[in-house]
């Protein structure tokens, strides 16, 4: 019990029980048949880099191992236990910021339209089949975090009067469900990590201003690939045990994030975050968008435009990040002007404008949004 504002130096007979819970996780990551367990949440995955001193403790007979994603032990708790998780006055919290409330069904089938048609196309973080098959499921719904960051960004691009102020903004809309969605991300009500990746990069879709720097693109895209680097999806996940639907899935949201790094870095003047050197996750591939599950096809098949945009623009950012490390780097600065440097982007540009498919590729006579924005870029 805490006395004059010091905290308990003794744990509750709970927190005992969970410090036991994790001892016996490190006790399973101790035994080399763990590295082949079958990896059935997506969500719950641990990494061990290969520096790690626990990744000794699971290589095989041989003394190694090509596996770098292991199965969190069922005694670790899951997403639904989270809720029972919160004392009350978290609880109380998440109620009073609106956290578990939701626009009128019409409206929110409206948002949830609005993001798949106008926002995920440049984020494909997420698995339209799986996602709408929860959500028209009241039994099995999708995760509370996710729905309201899919909200915030939707509320983004949709025309719906319902969200607009008198000036006609849909400004004070996003804020709200950006106050929900946080509010849910600072309770850890969700523990998925994939989930939380994906939430965290929809609530870059919020920005208050420039002065402001922890609510903002630059801001929540850094920590989406903070966590989702903690989870390893920076690594290479073919040999992983993970299902086939979502290893296509971890593809997506690692490019994702590699593309956000370098359009925010370019956008701001900012430095980037990812490194590729520590990444070996293969390049995208037009199959990476199917979304067939091992016993039934995707409702929603892949859009060949989007498709081909995303390709596309993960191409792009290779060059971004290529000239911001030749030309707008601190240590550019110091190096003298190089003429090859300058030749060497502009051929790279070049290359990828001249192989650009007719899809996305941009014209006066054949003018359409994605390959517009996609030009825009370059």
């Amino acid at each position: 019990m805490s006395v004059d504002g010091m905290p308990p130096t003794r744990f509750t007979e709970s927190q005992a029980a969970q410090q036991a819970a994790h001892g016996s996780t490190y006790t399973q990551f101790m035994k080399p048949k763990f590295a082949r367990a079958p990896i059935k949440e997506a969500g719950r995955v641990a990494y061990l880099g290969e520096s790690s001193n626990l990744s000794l403790l699971v290589h095989d007979k041989n003394g190694s191992t090509d596996v770098v994603h292991y199965p969190l032990p069922e005694n670790i708790r899951g997403t639904r236990a989270r809720l029972t998780d919160l004392d009350n006055m978290e609880i109380e919290i998440l109620h009073q910021r609106g956290a578990f409330l939701l626009p009128p069904k019409q409206l929110c089938d409206e948002l949830v339209d609005a993001y798949f048609k106008w926002v995920a196309p440049a984020v494909p973080i997420i698995n339209r089949s799986r996602f709408m098959r929860r959500y028209r499921d009241p039994k099995n719904p999708p995760s509370l975090l996710l729905l309201q960051s899919i909200l915030l960004a939707g509320s983004r691009v949709c025309t719906n009067p319902q969200l607009m102020d008198q000036n006609g903004s849909t400004i004070p809309a996003a804020m709200t469900f950006y106050k929900r969605a946080k509010a849910l991300y600072d309770a850890n009500y969700e523990d998925d990590r994939v989930t939380i990746v994906q939430a965290l990069v929809l609530m870059s879709w919020y920005w208050e201003g420039p002065e402001d720097v922890t609510k903002n693109v630059f801001y929540w895209s850094r920590v989406a690939i903070t966590v989702a680097q903690g989870s390893g999806m920076h690594r290479s996940v073919e040999n992983s045990q993970l299902s086939k639907p979502d290893k296509k899935l971890w593809k997506r949201i690692w490019w994702t994030l590699f593309t956000r790094d370098r359009s925010v870095a370019v956008a701001l003047g900012r430095p980037v975050a990812i490194n590729t050197d520590d990444s070996d996750v293969e390049m995208l591939t037009e199959d990476d968008f199917i979304e067939d599950e091992v016993d039934s096809p995707a409702e929603y098949p892949p859009d060949p435009v989007h498709v081909q945009f995303f390709l596309q623009y993960v191409k792009l950012c290779e060059i971004m990040g290529l000239v911001l490390s030749q030309q707008y780097s601190v240590a550019s600065k110091s190096r003298r002007n190089n003429a090859i440097d300058l030749t060497h982007s502009d051929m790279a540009l070049a290359d990828w404008l001249q192989n650009c498919p007719p899809e996305v590729t941009w014209g006066r006579s054949r003018h359409h949004f994605w390959a517009a924005l996609l030009h825009s870029n370059y």
